[in-house]
């Protein structure tokens, strides 16, 4: 029998990332590249900024179709005719782009790899309780939509979506971060440039 309760993965979620975040944020703080002045760098930078800001406006627009309708109602339109879980997926845009434009490429593969192991069993957890609320619509939307990297064949967009204000201000407070890293990530990198936080030094 489906037990109804969440499972660890799920009920602990935010404060584990909330460490795992804050532990990664300590390195890319203190750790520096080798050669992180290279032109290579700067280019990097741009192509992080360019991820947070698409990992904030994606979460809005999940926000926008998933808010006020989480297991009421089985999603499968705008953001979810993509993958499954596209509040994870772009999650996980921001911390690939908070990384690479920190210019920390080490950093940012070992914190792609544990956010897709952690988010793993999140994902695994969420998808038996969804199955047990919306028994064959969620099977049948297992089986033409992806789970987390996205499909954009499958793409599906809505004439009308009854939208609360109070969604769409929830949807930015909750993006802000992603934002507000990109002023955070020039701070850091100006530090480094006077010679201030550097106590390591990564190949790359």
């Amino acid at each position: 029998m489906y037990n109804k309760s969440t499972s660890f993965f799920e009920s602990q979620r935010k404060l584990i990332s909330r460490f795992f975040a804050g532990l990664f944020l300590v390195f890319a703080v203190l750790v520096v590249p080798v050669d992180a002045s290279a032109s290579l760098y700067e280019w990097m930078e741009l192509l992080g900024f360019i991820l947070l800001i698409v990992a904030a406006m994606g979460r809005v627009w999940c926000s926008i179709y998933i808010s006020g309708r989480k297991n009421r109602e089985l999603c499968t339109a705008g953001p979810y005719s993509l993958c499954r879980n596209p509040l994870y997926l772009f999650s996980f845009v921001g911390v690939v782009g908070f990384f690479i434009a920190l210019q920390g490429i080490i950093l940012c593969v070992v914190a792609a790899a544990l956010f897709l192991l952690y988010y793993r069993g999140v994902i695994l957890s969420e998808e038996q309780r969804l199955a047990h609320l919306f028994g064959n619509p969620f099977e049948r939307y297992v089986q033409t939509t992806p789970r987390f990297f996205p499909s954009f064949s499958g793409l599906t967009t809505l004439d009308e979506l009854k939208v609360a204000p109070r969604i769409i201000e929830r949807g930015l407070r909750e993006v802000v971060w992603f934002l507000l890293a990109i002023a955070c990530i020039e701070v850091v990198e100006m530090l480094h440039e006077q010679g201030h936080l550097i106590y390591f030094k990564l190949p790359f």
